[in-house]
């Protein structure tokens, strides 16, 4: 098959870790799932990683070295080239090595699955009745609603809504003692326990804490590993 690309080092992953080690090495990436972060995650110097992303993820597609972006359906590793599947079709890579940082949507993945330890759930709360305080951060010693995050709403910056961060196994993120219903409850008992109080009805009366899921996002969190064969090198470790 010829070559619709040559590059002597591709690094197959989205991460930031991935992004930033192919700005680094001027290396070709391929991204083998959809980018998604937290957007209240930070990098030990403050900033969020996903403005980090952003802006390293654009130096590379404004370098050529991310010819594909977002598009990949499918990619399979071969000996000596990588068949990537964009809009229907088939692109062929030659490479002399290969740097994964995830082994996602990757056919004939060289090393064995990497294990999943938990999953990061993020739920997501337009509120209603709560929405005035001056916290911007709760944080509790339970791994679900581990913590609830506070923004100011788009269109009335005076107000905010909320976002709740778990810790979950598979079994429990299957359960319904963990549902964002669950969830829900639980982040207004923290919320009404901190000391906020639903919006105001008369001089002596406040409505309770209310609001309504929006999404509820879930992220995997899998073991951190370096590993090395022959011409492909693993390295599933966070950027710091």
């Amino acid at each position: 098959m010829a070559a619709d690309i040559i590059a002597d080092n591709v690094v197959i992953g989205t991460s930031l870790a991935a992004v930033e080690y192919a700005k680094k090495n001027n290396s070709l990436i391929l991204f083998n799932t959809a980018p998604s972060f937290f957007s209240f995650k930070k990098l030990a110097s403050e900033e969020l990683i996903y403005e980090k992303w952003q802006k390293t993820a654009s130096m590379l597609s404004f370098n050529a070295l991310n010819p594909f972006g977002d598009k990949i359906s499918f990619i399979r590793v071969d000996k000596e080239n990588i068949q990537v599947v964009c809009h229907n079709r088939k692109y062929n890579i030659i490479y002399k090595n290969i740097i994964f940082f995830d082994d996602e949507n990757i056919d004939n993945f060289p090393f064995d699955k990497i294990p999943l330890l938990e999953y990061r759930v993020c739920d997501w709360f337009k509120v209603t009745s709560g929405t005035k305080h001056e916290h911007w951060l709760l944080e509790t010693e339970d791994r679900f609603v581990n913590k609830i995050y506070f923004q100011k709403k788009i269109t009335l910056p005076k107000y905010k809504d909320c976002v709740s961060e778990s810790f979950l196994n598979e079994e429990e993120l299957n359960h319904t003692d963990y549902s964002p219903t669950m969830s829900r409850l639980k982040t207004i008992d923290v919320m009404t326990r901190a000391g906020i109080l639903g919006t105001k009805h008369t001089k002596t009366y406040r409505y309770p804490i209310k609001m309504d899921l929006l999404e509820r996002q879930v992220f995997k969190i899998k073991e951190e590993i370096v590993d090395k064969k022959d011409n492909y090198m693993l390295d599933t470790r966070e950027f710091k």
